[in-house]
Order: structure tokens, then C-alpha cells, then sequence
């Protein structure tokens, strides 16, 4: 559709598994146009010097998002635009509607011996550990309770199913009823919804964690112009709204929102007053000693 409208050729599509996969690429000088990263990432690359700013000027339809992320200091540098937010992806409880008559309030459901041997968590440190933060009333982004977290952590593993790596692998053990509660991604599950399986999203009481996708050009980039095209036409209400219909991700563009069907509006409605906790770039040291916790916890 971009080619059709704007006669500008896409010459390559790639993919990366993982931020440090793109990290990686762009430190050893690779040159690609346009890429999709995570809020916490484009922080480290913001400081690191890897981003292109942003002009955006060039990119009017930046005023379809949310007020809050049309100029968010989180994405920018002394006063420069490296980064629009794009996709909010809620790591949020999701259960099997056939076990359970109304959504769990809690997180501590993912503890209840009731459930062992049928709920699954992610093999991510601060998935894990900001979660089991969040469940004791710590800072998920800077916890204090560390040996609280570690004990209850090693509790929780001997209740497990499966500790899933991969969002397919993690959605598939959902819809085939392998497991019937634990830690997904609202896209994943919706996805899951609407491939038949018995399953639905929540956000507990204590509330989730929240990672933004955002929109970035490389400080590499060789058609900066054309991928600010490239963005503004990715931000459009109608193509947005399409991505969500196709992939089932929520996004910081209000304006897509009424684009879409009321009854598929309705899947991405968040729990009145629910607690997202955005992720930003963690303090290093924070990060390694959340590591080094998950894989204790994982070894013991």
C-alpha cells in the first residue's frame, strides 16, 4: 500500500528476534532505513547515538496519538525526537474462560496450589521479577525486596507447567488448554481469541507491566526522508487501525481506535483505574542483579 501511494520501493524487509540483535547490528555499522524498537532500547540507543532525529514536522499524523506521547520526553534528547511511540503491549494475566466464570483479580492466582502443574510464566528476568514486585507492593523498576522476591519466586516454579521463551510457544499452550493460567501479552492473547481458544486477558489488581513499541531510524539510515514517509503513513488512523485488526496489539493512537468495529474496540478496552507500569531502561545495576536472580531461582 505505502509503494502504491508513494511510489517509493521497499528494497528490503528483515526481521531481528531480539533488541540486542539490532543493537548489535547497528554498533558494527549496518544501514537500514527504518526499525521498530522498545521503549527501554531506544533510551540506551538515544544515548549510545544510534537514532536519527526525528523531524517531525514531516510527520503530521503524529497528532493521532494519545496527547501524552505526541512529545514524551522519554523519546527525546536535549530537546530532539528520536523515537514515536506506536504499539503498548500489556503483559498481563490471561486465563481459560472455561476454568475460570470471571477474570482472577490477582496476580497471587499464579501461586494457588489449585492450579499446579497448569499455569505458565515467561523465562524473563524482569518479567518475573517485576511482576513478583508489583505483587508485593515493591518498585518493579528498581525493587528492594530482593529476598522476598527470591523466596517467592522459588515457590512459584514448582507450580509451573512451562516456562515459555517464545509469544507463539506461549500463545499455543494457552489455546491447546495445556495451561489455564499465567503471564501472556494482551496481542498474544487476543491472537489466541480469535484462533478459538478459550481464553481472555485481565490486568490484576496489583496491576502489569507495559512496554511501548516505537517507530526509529537508524543514525545509519541512507533515505532518512523516505522513512519519515514511512512513519507518517504507518501513523495514519486507517492503516493503524488495520495493523491492529491483523495483529491484535493495542496502540497509543487514539485516532485508530475509531476507526475500528465497536465490538473489536471492545477487546482492547484496559480494566478501569488498572496500574500499567510503563518499562524504561533499567539502572544497570538493577539489571544485572534482576539476571543474576532469575537464574538463581532457574538453577535452584
Amino acid at each position: 500500500m505505502f509503494e502504491e501511494e508513494t511510489g517509493i520501493k521497499v528494497n528490503q524487509l528483515g526481521a531481528y528476534s531480539s533488541n540486542d540483535e539490532w543493537w548489535a547490528r547497528l554498533q558494527a555499522g549496518e544501514s537500514f532505513d527504518f526499525f521498530i524498537p522498545t521503549t527501554d532500547w531506544v533510551q540506551r540507543a538515544m544515548a549510545a547515538d544510534l537514532l536519527h532525529e526525528l523531524d517531525t514536522e514531516q510527520i503530521p499524523n503524529i497528532s493521532n496519538l494519545v496527547e501524552e506521547f505526541q512529545a514524551n520526553e522519554i523519546y527525546q534528547r536535549e530537546g530532539n525526537t528520536y523515537a514515536i511511540p506506536f504499539t503498548r503491549v500489556y503483559y498481563c494475566l490471561t486465563y481459560n474462560t472455561n476454568e475460570f466464570s470471571e477474570a482472577p483479580t490477582s496476580w497471587e492466582v499464579t501461586w494457588d496450589e489449585a492450579y499446579s502443574g497448569r499455569i505458565t510464566m515467561q523465562d524473563n528476568a524482569q518479567a518475573r521479577i517485576g511482576t513478583t514486585a508489583l505483587l508485593l507492593g515493591d518498585d518493579p523498576l528498581n525493587p528492594t525486596m530482593w529476598d522476598e522476591i527470591r523466596e517467592r519466586l522459588t515457590e512459584q516454579m514448582g507450580l509451573l507447567r512451562t516456562l515459555w521463551t517464545d509469544y507463539q510457544q506461549g500463545m499455543e499452550i494457552f489455546v491447546n488448554e495445556e495451561v489455564v493460567v499465567g503471564q501472556l501479552t494482551a496481542g498474544r492473547t487476543r491472537m489466541g481469541m480469535a484462533a478459538g481458544g478459550p481464553i481472555n486477558w485481565t490486568v490484576p489488581e496489583e496491576g502489569c507491566l507495559t512496554f511501548i513499541d516505537t517507530f526509529a531510524i537508524p543514525r545509519t539510515a541512507e533515505n532518512p526522508e523516505n522513512a519519515h514517509r514511512f512513519i507518517d503513513f504507518l501513523l495514519r488512523p486507517d492503516i493503524t487501525a488495520l495493523e491492529m485488526e491483523m495483529m491484535y496489539y493495542d496502540t497509543v493512537n487514539e485516532a485508530a481506535r475509531q476507526e475500528l468495529d465497536p465490538e473489536i474496540a471492545e477487546q482492547f478496552e484496559v480494566p478501569e483505574g488498572a496500574n500499567l507500569v510503563l518499562s524504561t531502561d533499567l539502572d544497570a545495576q538493577v539489571r544485572t542483579q534482576m539476571d543474576e536472580l532469575w537464574t538463581e531461582v532457574k538453577l535452584s
